[in-house]
C-alpha cells in the first residue's frame, strides 16, 4: 500500500498541475477573445457613458448594418481635407448622397469640447429622421449632400473600421447610404458615420432657423 501510495502521489500532483493549465489556457482565450470582440468592430448596445459624454467602450454603435464590401467611406466634414492615415493611397473622388443632410447639431466632449463645455460639430440626417423629430415636412424634394468617397483596400478595411470607430465614438452610428459620384458613373454603397437624433449629445436647438442669433449655444 506504501509502494502504491507513493507511485499515485505524483500522478495525482501531475493531474493538478495539468488541470491548473488548461483552466489557465482556457481563461486566457476567454479573455482573448472578449477583447477581440471589443475591439474588432462598433458597439453593439448602445450604451451611454455619461461622465465622458460618449458611447460605452469608446466606439461608434454599429447599429447592425452589413459594411459595404468593398468598403467605401463617404467623409461630409473634416474628412473631406483631412482623411485618416490609414485610408491608405486608394481612390477618392467628390460625390453625392441624396435624402440626407449635413448639420452642425452635436455636441462634443472629445473632439471640439470637453464634458463640462462641449462644443459642435457636424453631423448627418436623414429627411425620415427629420420628419420623425417634426423638422421637415413630409413630399419636399429630398436632400441632398456633397461629400468625398474613399476606396478602402481590402486589407486595410479591419484597421479603418477600428480607427473611425474610435473617432466617432461621441454619439455617432454606422449607416449605410448610396453615393453618387460626381464624375458620373454607378452609385456606390458607402459607411458613414451619423449622429442620429436620439444619441444623448444631440442637441436639436441648433437646427432652429434661429438659433445662430444666440452666442450661448456655442459656449
Amino acid at each position: 500500500l506504501l509502494q502504491q501510495a507513493k507511485v499515485m502521489v505524483p500522478k495525482a500532483r501531475a493531474l493538478t498541475h495539468f488541470l491548473a493549465f488548461a483552466s489557465s489556457r482556457s481563461s486566457m482565450a476567454a479573455s482573448m477573445a472578449a477583447m477581440s470582440a471589443s475591439a474588432s468592430g462598433a458597439a453593439m448596445d448602445g450604451e451611454w457613458d455619461e461622465a465622458a459624454g460618449v458611447w460605452r467602450g469608446n466606439r461608434a454603435v454599429d447599429a447592425g448594418v452589413e459594411v459595404p464590401d468593398p468598403l467605401v467611406i463617404f467623409g461630409y466634414g473634416s474628412l473631406c481635407w483631412r482623411p485618416e492615415p490609414s485610408f491608405g493611397e486608394g481612390a477618392s473622388y467628390p460625390c453625392r448622397v441624396s435624402g440626407w443632410g449635413r448639420f452642425f447639431a452635436q455636441r462634443s466632449t472629445d473632439h471640439r469640447g470637453t464634458p463640462k463645455s462641449p462644443g459642435l460639430v457636424a453631423t448627418m440626417l436623414s429627411d425620415a429622421q427629420l420628419e420623425a423629430i417634426g423638422l421637415r415636412e413630409a413630399g419636399v424634394p429630398p436632400s441632398s449632400t456633397i461629400g468625398m468617397g474613399y476606396e478602402i483596400a481590402t486589407e486595410s478595411a479591419e484597421g479603418v473600421l477600428a480607427d473611425l470607430d474610435f473617432r466617432e465614438k461621441g454619439g455617432y452610428t454606422r449607416e449605410v447610404v448610396l453615393v453618387q459620384p460626381l464624375a458620373g458613373g454607378e452609385p456606390v454603397k458607402a459607411l458613414l458615420y451619423s449622429a442620429t437624433p436620439d444619441n444623448p449629445n444631440f442637441d436639436k436647438t441648433m437646427l432652429d432657423p434661429d438659433a445662430v442669433r444666440d452666442d450661448s449655444l456655442f459656449c
